[in-house]
């Protein structure tokens, strides 16, 4: 693909992108290539130890002498790597009459089963800038959150989205509030494309399970346009934000819809290598023998398409949830050793 595909992608298409965990200087690519906003996880943190440590490590030291509480300590790391990229897509967001330019959070991991932590975590970020917004887990707690944070108008995302449950459950009760405040205030889902997956392929694995590598990496592209299609037929105001991309396809079958996507720079840049010319991914359809073995072989398919198949007090324990809870605890213990070690140096100075 030439280096104009994203200009093709804002020109000729609804689709807009994104850019995830960005350092310092993807931001700035990210912008230049038409960016319209940008994620963070709570893996953010362990990202940029391993990429850029220079960038992280005197936000670590800061936290730590302003604070002894490690935990408190990482939650000022993840706020202050946001606050930096939020300040530079302050501009857009203002320009834009605060439809673009968002810049999301999400803190501690081990708390996602705490519907009052993932309020006030969302509370505090919407405290560090007009253009912060929390992504909250589409869990039982996490929905409990979102309902209490829409009723005030804020603008959420909801991730850790696999399933069409999820997705129709976090919708109707959007509506419910909305409803009842008479306020609409901007609403993104994240139906999670690479790390279903990643996940396929884990349990394939573990299993002993025959199944393609292509078509385990169609899973979350097939969900993200059979939300899509749902929101399209019932009229929800949401809007898509696809995440968790592992491949170009994770964002080049999306492209076309009237949705977002947001991925790591590595994948711009992947997709700015490639040869192939700039087309609408989302009107190709995906292989339907290739989704027909994916729902016999793995249960976890079955229930992310079926509906009904999964009970809201079920999500938080579904594989792919599971899953992408794992990489971003990772991400977080990563923050946690690093300011332990700093903290043990200060004590042996």
């Amino acid at each position: 693909m030439t280096a104009t595909y994203f200009a093709q992608l804002l020109a000729e298409t609804p689709t807009r992108v994104w850019v995830n965990n960005p350092t310092i200087e993807e931001i700035g690519l990210a912008l230049a290539r038409g960016a319209v906003g940008c994620t963070t996880n709570p893996g953010y943190g362990g990202n940029l130890l391993r990429r850029a440590p220079d960038e992280i490590l005197p936000i670590i030291e800061a936290a730590v002498r302003e604070t002894d509480d490690d935990a408190r300590a990482a939650d000022l790391v993840q706020q202050r790597l946001v606050a930096r990229i939020a300040a530079r897509f302050l501009p857009l967001f203002e320009a834009s009459g605060g439809s673009a330019g968002f810049v999301s959070i999400q803190g501690a991991p081990e708390m996602d089963t705490r519907a009052d932590h993932i309020e006030h975590e969302a509370r505090e970020a919407h405290a560090i800038g007009p253009n912060v917004t929390p992504k909250i887990p589409a869990t039982l707690a996490g929905l409990a959150a979102f309902e209490r944070v829409v009723a005030d108008g804020f603008p959420t995302i909801v991730t850790e989205v696999f399933s069409v449950d999820q997705f129709v459950d976090t919708n109707e009760r959007f509506l419910a509030v909305t409803a009842r405040t008479g306020v609409v205030p901007p609403f993104f889902m994240s139906p999670i494309t690479g790390i279903f997956g990643d996940h396929l392929k884990l349990v394939a694995e573990r299993e002993g399970l025959q199944a393609q590598a292509s078509d385990m990496e169609l899973a979350g592209v097939a969900l993200t346009r059979a939300c899509y299609r749902i929101a399209q037929e019932r009229g929800y105001p949401v809007t898509i934000l696809a995440g968790g991309a592992r491949i170009p396809l994770d964002l080049t079958g999306l492209v076309g819809g009237a949705m977002h996507a947001t991925v790591n720079w590595s994948t711009f840049a992947e997709v700015l290598a490639s040869p192939e010319p700039f087309a609408r991914g989302f009107d190709e359809p995906l292989d339907p023998d290739a989704i027909a073995r994916l729902m016999t072989t793995f249960p976890d398919v079955r229930r992310a398409f079926e509906p009904g198949a999964l009970t809201p007090d079920a999500y938080d324990g579904f594989g792919p949830v599971q899953h992408f809870r794992n990489v971003f605890i990772a991400g977080w213990d990563a923050v946690h050793a690093a300011i332990a070690a700093e903290r043990a140096s200060l004590t042996t100075a």
